[in-house]
């Protein structure tokens, strides 16, 4: 980090993502299920809760579903980080759940408990655009996508908001090479840490570090907290 930088700094973000396109799987630290919904490439319109700990309106097949956005936004408000485990799969209405065979609640089941599908994780029935598998919600939340952008869509929503409400400036855009390096940088395990100074006017430096495949959050940051390791890439924002 520049020296520069070290007095009066503040810490503001520490975000992980692993992205195998392969798998259409992302893992993430750092990212919730807010961030998720806030992303505006994501249009979800019903979730299936596999495991939570939240009581809706509405059960089916002991699952709790939640219908429409209005209904999705009341778990916006609730604490779902202290739920434990949290997980879902969207769905395309009504009709689609009674397209579900038994070998399929199995298998939703599996997805739930094991973090991972037997066999996909999507369902023809359901239309699934999405699985959101997390625990501790924020620390950990495993993402499975149909569309190849979702992961870094949500990664620049939340690092651009959060840079906009610490620096108070709602017009900040990241830049076409910060964009450019997490792209590169996150299917290769790719840790986000920023922090801002309010020494010097209103100041934001980020940085980009190539950390690996990691599946332990806990040995992830004590490990970077040990071993500073040199940025691959930095870039100091002053507004």
């Amino acid at each position: 980090m520049n020296r520069n930088f070290q007095t009066h700094q503040t810490e503001l973000l520490n975000i992980y993502v692993n992205v195998s396109e392969c798998e259409q799987m992302a893992l993430f630290s750092g990212i919730n299920f807010n961030d998720f919904i806030d992303c505006e490439q994501i249009s979800i319109e019903n979730i299936l809760l596999l495991k939570s700990g939240y009581t809706g309106e509405r059960i089916w097949r002991n699952f709790e579903l939640l219908e429409g956005k209005e209904d999705i936004s009341k778990l916006i408000f609730d604490n779902v980080r202290n739920y434990g485990n949290f997980c879902f799969v969207d769905y395309l209405n009504n009709d689609s759940l009674n397209q579900l065979s038994e070998e399929q609640i199995a298998e939703l089941l599996y997805l739930a408990h094991m973090f991972k599908p037997l066999k996909s994780p999507f369902f023809e029935g359901l239309q699934n655009k999405f699985a959101y598998l997390s625990h501790d919600d924020g620390w950990y939340c495993k993402l499975y996508f149909k569309e190849s952008d979702i992961p870094i869509s949500i990664l620049i929503n939340k690092l651009q908001k959060n840079i906009r409400m610490t620096l108070h400036n709602d017009e900040y855009t990241l830049s076409e090479d910060l964009i450019a390096a997490i792209k590169k940088l996150s299917v290769k395990g790719l840790l986000i840490s920023s922090a801002f100074s309010m020494q010097h006017g209103n100041e934001c430096m980020v940085q980009l570090y190539e950390v690996g495949e990691v599946e332990n959050m806990d040995v992830l940051f004590n490990t970077f907290e040990q071993n500073k390791l040199p940025a691959s890439f930095e870039i100091q924002i002053t507004i």
